[in-house]
This record gives C-alpha cells, sequence and structure tokens, in this order.
C-alpha cells in the first residue's frame, strides 16, 4: 500500500511540476522569447504591425474591460506602449524605457540621458523633449531614438530585452537637429531600423521630412531627405509598410513648384522614392498649414492605401499611388479635420475624424461611412468584436466594431498626452494616461 501511495502522488504532482516549467504562464523575470514573441500574441510596433493595422493580436472574440492596475513612471507617455514576451515596456519624455511584466512587476528601467528642455528649442510643446516617437522590438531588442540634452542630438538605442542593458548605440541626426522632431514611430523591417523626423510645433527653422534608417546593429547609415522645405513626416504612426516597401505622409511645404509636399511617397528598403500621390489642391493645403500627413498612410485591401488629413477629406489610392489627382476615390468624411492614427481589418477601416470616431467600408472601388461614434479617441485599436480608444481628456472607450454603439468607457486620468495610444495582444490592453499607464484585462 505506501508504494501504490507513492506512485499515485507522483502521478498527480508530475502533471502541476510541468506545467509550471514550461506551460504558457506570464514570464515575471526570466528571458522572453528572442523576438519577444508570446504565445497570446504580440504588440511590437506601432499599430501591432508593420502596416500599422491596429488588430490585437490574440484577442477574445467578445472582450469585456477590466482595470487591473496602474504603474506611474518618470515623464510624460508620447510613445505607445509595447507588449511582447509577457511584458510591457513603455518609453517617456525622461528619456527612460521600462519593462513591467503583464502582472505589473517592473523587470528593469534604463534612463538613457538627460531629455532636452524646451527652453534649448526655439518652439515646440513638449517638454522636456526625450524618446517621443514609439520604439520597436526586433532581434531581441527595443530600439528606441532619445533627444539628448549632452549634445542636442537624437541617437538610437537598442536595449537587451531581457535586462534593458544598451546593445547598440548610433547617432541618427538629420540635419539641424534643434528643429527636427522625431515623433513618428520607429519602423523594423529586414534588418533595419526606420526613424522619420517632422517639425517642431510652431514650425520653426529650416526643418524638413526625413527618413533616416541603420541596421539593426547601428551601422550601414541611409537617409531620405523630402526635396520641400518643411514637409515633414510627424504622424505618430509614422511609417508603413507595405509589400516590401514604406509609405510616408508629409505635411506643408514651402515653394510654389511641387516637391512632394502633403503628399503620400512610397520608399524602397534603400530609401529610394519609387511613386507617390498628392492632392490637386496640394498647393492651398501648404499655404493654410493643412497636413495631408496628420495620419500616417494605411494599407487597405487590394493592396491599396487609405488616406486622410487635416481637412478631413479622405482618398483610396490605388498601389502605384497615382501621383497628383492620381486617387481612386475621394468623399468628405469630417470637418473638423482627422489627426492621431486609423486601424483596419477588413472591409473595415476605424478614423479619427473631427471629435468623432468614424467606421468605414473599404469597398471594390470606393468607401461608405458604415457608423459615427462622437465617443471619440485619437488612436483605435480593435479587438475582437470591440473598438477601443482613449481621449486626450482621459476616457478609454470601447464600441461595438459592427455599430459603433458605445460599450463601455473608464477614466484613466486627466494626464493623457496628445494622441494617446493604447496598446492590446491577447487579454491586456494598456494604455498611457500622462506619467503613468492604466492596464487592463480585456
Amino acid at each position: 500500500m505506501p508504494r501504490l501511495r507513492l506512485i499515485y502522488l507522483l502521478v498527480l504532482l508530475v502533471p502541476a511540476w510541468l506545467s509550471g516549467c514550461g506551460g504558457g504562464g506570464t514570464t515575471t523575470g526570466g528571458t522572453p522569447p528572442r523576438g519577444g514573441t508570446a504565445a497570446a500574441g504580440a504588440w511590437t510596433t506601432y499599430g501591432g504591425s508593420a502596416s500599422r493595422a491596429s488588430v490585437a493580436p490574440g484577442a477574445r472574440t467578445s472582450p469585456g474591460l477590466q482595470r487591473r492596475f496602474s504603474r506611474s513612471v518618470d515623464g510624460e507617455v508620447y510613445a505607445q506602449p509595447l507588449i511582447s514576451g509577457g511584458r510591457i515596456y513603455v518609453a517617456t519624455e525622461n528619456n527612460s524605457v521600462y519593462a513591467f511584466t503583464t502582472g505589473g512587476k517592473l523587470v528593469w528601467r534604463h534612463t538613457l540621458g538627460a531629455p532636452v528642455p524646451g527652453s534649448d528649442l526655439p518652439c515646440g510643446n513638449i517638454s522636456p523633449s526625450g524618446i517621443t516617437g514609439t520604439p520597436v522590438i526586433a532581434g531581441g531588442r527595443i530600439f528606441a531614438v532619445a533627444f539628448l540634452r549632452s549634445s542636442h542630438t537624437h541617437v538610437l538605442f537598442g536595449l537587451d530585452l531581457a535586462s534593458g542593458r544598451v546593445a547598440v548605440r548610433s547617432n541618427v541626426d538629420p540635419p539641424n537637429p534643434t528643429v527636427q522632431q522625431q515623433r513618428g514611430a520607429l519602423l523594423a523591417m529586414n534588418g533595419r531600423v526606420y526613424v522619420p523626423y517632422g517639425g517642431l510645433f510652431g514650425d520653426c527653422g529650416p526643418y524638413r521630412g526625413y527618413v533616416i534608417s541603420t541596421t539593426e546593429s547601428g551601422n550601414g547609415r541611409l537617409a531620405y531627405s523630402n526635396p520641400a522645405t518643411q514637409a515633414g513626416i510627424w504622424a505618430p504612426a509614422g511609417i508603413s509598410e507595405q509589400s516590401g516597401t514604406l509609405l510616408v505622409s508629409t505635411g506643408n511645404g514651402g515653394g510654389s513648384t511641387f516637391a512632394y509636399q502633403n503628399s503620400v511617397i512610397r520608399l524602397s528598403s534603400g530609401l529610394s522614392r519609387t511613386g507617390y500621390w498628392a492632392p490637386t489642391n496640394w498647393r492651398p493645403l501648404s499655404a493654410g498649414d493643412v497636413d495631408e500627413g496628420s495620419l500616417a498612410p494605411l494599407p487597405v485591401s487590394g493592396g491599396r492605401v487609405f488616406q486622410i488629413g487635416k481637412d478631413g477629406v479622405g482618398y483610396l489610392l490605388p498601389h502605384a499611388l497615382g501621383s497628383i489627382g492620381g486617387q481612386q476615390f475621394s468623399a468628405q468624411v469630417c470637418r473638423g479635420g482627422a489627426f492621431g492614427a486609423d486601424a483596419f481589418r477588413a472591409p473595415l477601416a476605424v478614423v479619427p475624424c473631427g471629435s468623432s470616431l468614424y467606421g468605414i467600408s473599404i469597398e471594390s472601388t470606393r468607401f461608405r461611412i458604415a457608423w459615427t461614434s462622437s465617443a471619440g479617441g485619437s488612436v483605435p485599436v480593435i479587438a475582437g468584436d470591440s473598438v477601443f480608444a482613449l481621449t486626450r481628456g482621459g476616457t478609454l472607450n470601447q464600441l461595438r466594431a459592427a455599430d459603433g454603439h458605445l460599450i463601455a468607457s473608464t477614466n484613466v486620468g486627466s494626464g493623457a498626452t496628445s494622441f494617446p495610444a493604447p496598446a492590446a495582444a491577447g487579454s491586456t490592453l494598456v494604455a498611457p494616461a500622462g506619467r503613468q499607464i492604466v492596464v487592463f484585462s480585456i
């Protein structure tokens, strides 16, 4: 009988021990998988994918919204948080990067250097200015661009996901760095990191749109300089990927001659311009500071691209983009202007325009407005049958994707920055809220 009892206990205990050693539980302090891929999905770049589609991987079919915890950080959070390997990564304007577990435990924090105070810059509305553009996770590292006070330079850092150790440091400054703002999200593609630049709030100084790229080891620098003065690449989503190429949108530019201001531009991986589109009224848009590039280009079905800007007019572009006036279809979406980022899961694009969110059905040769929600939010995330979006006032809304009906809402705090961008993967949603993050189960 004692021997039989021992065998019985082993049968009970061994499976439990194995599930604790090799199962799908949350990582709390060990090394995350290389590349940061979690079983429930990961959100390793702005919008959760290189196309910036903003669809939460591994989300439940009908998610809920339950607050789990909040964590304070040492500066304003303008960048979208990232989720990978059971961890949440947060970057701040104090040039700090944090790694928390999805249960809320601080794993590591690394401050990369003092940020640039607003008094050091000729204009702008962020002070201090540190890490503004959303980092990207690739090759077992998180890459972030910090603006450093000591040299007034933009530096690309690659931090080891497991420890926060700096493995890569590379100067990625464009010319005139004190009037160039690194606000758009970084993109990783084919072993390279791409960094977009625009100007400061107030459009001061000799800035222009740039994309700077290095390899993931910080070498092999490439650069794209937009011909028009100004014409910044500043939308929060930065650069989107389509068919192995890059898409950027530009803002108002100087000069009466067309030089890719107020445009959508396609770039090769080597940063050669291979195509473009601009509206026929690009010149008055520039004269009125009405940027076409207030949102990044959104790849949609059929190899096409959806674009909308400050004038609230939506454009459906062919894959070749079509040069000036070459859109397939256009229509006024709103009168208040579009800011932030949009989301797409065929056939639905969710677009922030004015103070509302619009559900836009992308059809064979045109689009139509399927629903409108006044609940608002500037960076929507599609998760299961829901859309989540955070307003500048700090209200996180959950809408039904089918018709825009408000399901739930909750306040995350009054400190939300402009274009606050939640991130979601699996059952976790992270909302930035000023100098903290608030984490929800969905």
